[in-house]
């Protein structure tokens, strides 16, 4: 059983708590730490003890054996350093670090303690992405010929602070948008041997609102495209893959595989259980898969679906966009 201390109470540190309450099998959320009244009414809400530092809440609770971060992305290194100092296992939401140089830190530091540090990338626990991972895997279909990915959203407004829209904070289109759809292309085909890219903004903004990738790979290439938009379309998150004998396509609300001899074909990523966000995202069974998925590889010597190398590399190629 996993005494958990959850670290960040605005929208993905209540993503996480709702979701874990649904694991009391597996975990329990013993405490939490954040900043200012806002997330000490939302711990009371969820009757639990409260503090301003991991080092008060693991001092007031030893029990407490993983420390789940869900804070903004510019106080990740410090929260998981901490966290480890202490001797806790942690899982830390994306992105870990927002350079490769302080990713790499940390998880030296993990192996130093004795600590697993698990990166949270909720997309790589998803059906969605495990039946792409299928198709391509299982070469039923060819050879990959030419994929994209497509991540649009209109610009947002939940980040308090305006912390979202500085560069040295969040690292912007690349590390928060962006950073999804890389996942899941270096997790499907591995390291890129080339990657080009151009971003667009607006004369009255001072952040790109835009960004296009192109990854280069053995035979095929792989596109994609982020987008805080000045506009008000919906949040939009889809994929294409092209086989030779096929076309998978990812409407956002279904995988429809068009195939060579006439057939559509839908594989099921129906989820058993679904859990109400709270964000801008429907309720869903990602965050509930890929936490039970973290725990269970806790408890056990199995490896993360994702990898520290690929992590490390992920910041590597954010860091040039």
């Amino acid at each position: 059983m996993r005494k958990i201390l959850l670290v960040g109470l605005g929208g993905m540190g209540k993503v996480h708590y709702i979701n874990l309450q649904s694991l009391k099998e597996k975990a329990v959320v013993a405490a939490a730490v954040g900043k200012g009244e806002g997330d000490r009414e939302t711990a009371v809400s969820f009757s639990l003890p409260f503090y301003e530092s991991i080092g008060d809440a693991v001092a007031s609770h030893p029990e407490i054996n993983l420390v789940d971060i869900t804070t903004p992305s510019f106080l990740h290194k410090a929260n998981v350093t901490e966290a480890l100092s202490f001797s806790r296992d942690v899982i830390c939401e994306k992105p870990l670090a927002l350079n490769s140089a302080d990713g790499r830190r940390m998880f030296a530091y993990a192996r130093e303690t004795g600590c697993r540090l698990l990166a949270a990338h909720v997309l790589r626990y998803t059906n969605e992405y495990r039946v792409l991972r299928r198709l391509v895997d299982g070469g039923e279909y060819g050879r990959v010929l030419d994929a994209s990915f497509s991540r649009l959203s209109q610009v947002p407004s939940w980040a308090k602070d305006g912390w979202l829209f500085d560069k040295s904070k969040s690292g912007l289109l690349p590390f928060d948008l962006h950073i999804h759809d890389l996942d899941m292309i270096i997790g499907l085909f591995g390291a890129p041997s080339g990657v080009s890219s151009y971003a667009r903004r607006s004369p009255f903004k001072d952040y790109d609102e835009y960004l296009h990738v192109v990854y280069e790979f053995d035979g095929f290439t792989v596109k994609a495209e982020a987008g805080w938009l000045n506009a008000a379309i919906p949040f939009t998150a889809v994929w294409r893959i092209v086989f030779e004998n096929a076309v998978a396509v990812n409407t956002g609300s279904e995988i429809c595989v068009y195939t060579a001899d006439g057939k559509t074909l839908k594989p099921d990523i129906s989820y058993k259980f679904t859990v109400s966000t709270g964000i801008n995202i429907p309720a869903t069974g990602w965050y509930y898969q890929e936490l039970e998925s973290l725990l269970d590889i806790l408890a056990s010597s199995k490896e993360a679906p994702v990898k520290e190398w690929e992590v490390i590399k992920e910041l590597e190629i954010l860091e040039t966009l």
